[in-house]
């Protein structure tokens, strides 16, 4: 049976002393019961777009105050985002939420990607701890009761997140003869265990922590294990660890005389504890200490893997070779045989050397493997000031297939095979490191694999550090030419002139001047769609009114990054990047989102009755059959200001979060009143809803892009947006970071 399997049972918890039943963490039925954790500081913090620092040690152990903050956090995070009837921490249905937790711990402390895996860890032993509490405090001792259900009530005052359905499946779950069978297994396990810690909530890390102020160096995994069972004047804790204590101390003097050396995970502790070390935590140390990093293992499949390794590597010199021979003619057996046979040299030399004139040599081959691969820039996450900063220049091998593999493990969909040529950044990390290299400086030269959306290639450098040119074909001497200014439709004049039309110089990006997280999106913009290439975003079929494609232009790229007004298709893009997260999490599927294309006034041309008229038919299509309870976010643009309308069509009410602070004008009103008066015959009700406020010109769009993330990420999301009078510049950067993200994914080399 797995660790993290789910085994709710009296007996096992946590590591350490079982929780006494007759002492619950709360009790639903006293005032006294414990509250949730708020972290109000955390909230501040971020709410000034800033993190909190948080320091590891040497074993990658959390310090201080900062590292206690960031576990309470995980465990707000574990109960804001995994379901309490998830079963195992393992599904894959748990991914999306997983990435969720990570994005929530990043955003508000500095915590490297290597931590991921701990923190991950963390957040699933918090879940199963929540959910034992529950099952403890609310359904043991009702389980077979009818009103078990109702008891959700007393739950939901301190944890509002859990629904009506995630409440019945947690129950039926726990009535299944598969629940009872593992904590049935899960006791028998725990009664196993006679020497757990009783030190407490994370009682190795700080412990440790002490040790290495006091001592200057880390305690040993024996001195940890029995610094925990050990009380304050000297005495053990229990009976039953002072045969370990005993074997301790032989084994540390048979060291110490040479009889006895620690080799790996066979050290004193393991020997003292006559049982060897299992997969998984290690003992005597925390939950943040690997074993691989604690004994400094080298991982078992990783000869098999440098050999299968090195396979590839002779199997694609041979294809080269052959390509070679094919291309030049070359007899392979003949050249064999012409290599053994013995070299005699002209001047009768018996050092079998010779000497080539320059006309004979020929220019040496360029390896054939560089006509798959284009010149890319490498980028990693920037962990300190937040975004992405350049490390590389490197050739990204764009034909490989997931299949194929870097150092024995396959590339998968997310990455690319590239070889790096250039340093930009000395002593950074791999994002992907391999047994062989962890840093850029020892990878150069060789093949590593790079995730794509952190891979920029350049299509084109001559043509782009030149910048672009958009003349027209020639056409044959003596035709008329149409002078047209440049990026618009109108004829300035019907005069038509014998003349090259003036060309356009497009607009080019200052790296410096962008952030980290936007340089991957901007340089792939200015070197690789100066010459109209688009990005296409597939249709998706979730959004009301957008069944077909996005396609994105330069135009669009260089207004969203360089922070100016944004169209109709930034903010598409946002809004199926939103869809596709509450898709795949299930985090609020009370929103649905209507495309502004369908509404927004647009087509100024078109008779003002007739295109109201239109415009209220699309909305009465969609709000026709709506589900109650579902609301519908509606993006609108007037003309030149971006409003967002949120619209309850059975309530017939109708939100309006206008970022200039402004009423509604008349055209919202007609189409508003009138798409719904057509639904219910009912007098539409437009309120006006406080909201964060623009302070320039051109911020509206963003300001809607944060007000629809606001809505539907956040638990009770149009109460918190209404406490809100402004947005930060870290919030802003937020939204446009993730759209720039969501982008890079359709990039196609």
């Amino acid at each position: 049976m797995s660790q993290d399997h789910e085994e709710e049972c009296s007996t096992q918890t946590h590591v350490g002393k079982p929780r006494r039943t007759n002492s619950p963490r709360f009790n639903p039925d006293e005032d006294g019961r414990r509250r949730a954790t708020l972290m109000t500081r955390v909230h501040q913090v971020r709410a000034k777009g800033q993190r909190i620092e948080v320091s590891f040690d040497g074993k990658g152990q959390p310090l201080g105050k900062a590292g206690d903050e960031l576990q309470s956090w995980i465990g707000v995070l574990a109960r804001e985002h995994i379901p309490i009837w998830i079963s195992d921490f393992r599904s894959a249905d748990l991914a999306p939420r997983k990435e969720i937790v990570w994005m929530e711990v990043v955003t508000s402390f500095t915590v490297d990607e290597s931590y991921k895996r701990c923190v991950l860890k963390s957040c699933g032993e918090s879940a199963k701890g929540f959910r034992y509490d529950l099952y403890q405090a609310f359904v043991r001792d009702h389980i077979d009761d009818e009103n078990v259900w109702q008891r959700l009530l007393k739950v939901v005052h301190n944890y509002p997140t859990i629904t009506q359905d995630d409440w019945e499946k947690f129950i039926q779950y726990r009535r299944t003869p598969e629940f009872k069978q593992l904590s049935e297994q899960g006791s028998e396990i725990r009664k196993k265990s006679k020497y757990g810690s009783t030190g407490g909530r994370d009682g190795y890390r700080k412990r440790d922590q002490a040790h290495f102020e006091k001592t200057g160096k880390y305690a040993e995994r024996y001195e940890s294990w029995l610094d925990m069972r050990v009380k304050p004047n000297g005495g053990l804790k229990k009976e039953e660890f002072k045969p370990i204590a005993e074997n301790i101390e032989e084994f540390t003097q048979q060291e110490t005389q040479g009889s006895f050396e620690s080799m790996g995970t066979e050290d004193i502790l393991t020997k003292a504890l006559g049982n060897a070390e299992h997969s998984g935590r290690i003992r005597g140390q925390s939950k943040f200490v690997k074993q691989s990093q604690y004994f400094n293992l080298v991982h078992p499949s990783w000869e098999k893997d440098e050999v299968s390794d090195m396979k590839l590597k002779i199997a694609a010199l041979e294809r080269a070779v052959q390509e070679l021979c094919a291309k030049h003619g070359i007899n392979r057996e003949t050249m064999a045989e012409e290599m053994t046979a013995p070299t005699v040299d002209q001047h009768n030399s018996f050092k079998a050397s010779c000497t080539l004139n320059e006309k004979e040599a020929g220019p040496s081959d360029p390896n054939p493997m560089l006509n798959a691969s284009k010149e890319c820039h490498l980028f990693i996450p920037d962990l300190v000031n937040g975004g992405v900063v350049l490390v590389a220049i490197g050739r990204a091998y764009v034909d490989c297939v997931p299949t194929d593999t870097v150092h024995g493990i396959p590339l998968g969909e997310e990455n690319v095979r590239v070889t790096i040529t250039v340093l930009k950044l000395n002593r950074a990390l791999l994002p992907i490191p391999t047994n062989e290299a962890t840093s850029i400086e020892e990878a150069v030269g060789g093949f590593v694999a790079w995730p794509k959306s952190l891979v920029v290639v350049q299509t084109s450098l001559s043509q782009a550090s030149k910048g672009p040119s958009r003349a027209p074909e020639r056409e044959a001497e003596g035709s008329k030419r149409t002078k047209k200014r440049a990026g618009r439709k109108k004829i300035q004049s019907q005069l038509e002139v014998e003349q090259q039309p003036a060309q356009e110089e497009m607009p080019s990006f200052d790296l410096n001047d962008i952030s980290f997280e936007l340089r991957p999106l901007a340089f792939y913009a200015q070197s690789s769609m100066w010459d109209g290439t688009q990005i296409v975003c597939p249709q998706q079929h979730f959004v009301m009114g957008d069944e077909m494609p996005i396609y994105i232009g330069f135009e669009d790229v260089y207004h969203f990054i360089s922070f100016k007004e944004i169209s109709a298709n930034n903010i598409m893009i946002y809004i199926r990047y939103l869809v596709e997260c509450c898709a795949r999490t299930g985090i609020d599927q009370r929103f649905e989102f209507i495309s502004p294309v369908l509404v927004s006034l647009v087509q100024q041309n078109v008779d003002r009755a007739t295109y109201v008229r239109e415009r209220a038919e699309c909305i009465l299509r969609i709000l026709r059959n709506a589900p109650k309870g579902k609301r519908f976010l509606m993006p609108y643009n007037s003309g030149q200001h971006w409003i967002l309308t949120v619209i309850d069509p059975w309530d017939d009410s109708v939100m309006y979060f206008n970022p200039l602070g402004n009423e509604p004008g008349d055209d919202f009103k007609d189409l508003i009143t009138t798409g719904i008066r057509q639904r219910r015959n009912w007098q539409t009700l437009i309120d006006t809803v406080r909201c964060p406020i623009q302070e320039g010109y051109v911020e509206c769009g963003y300001f809607v892009l944060a007000y629809m993330r606001e809505i539907t990420f956040t638990v009770d999301g149009l109460a918190v947006l209404q406490t809100k009078d402004f947005y930060t510049d870290a919030d802003m950067s937020l939204v446009r970071n993730e759209w720039a993200n969501f982008v890079m994914r359709f990039i196609h080399y």
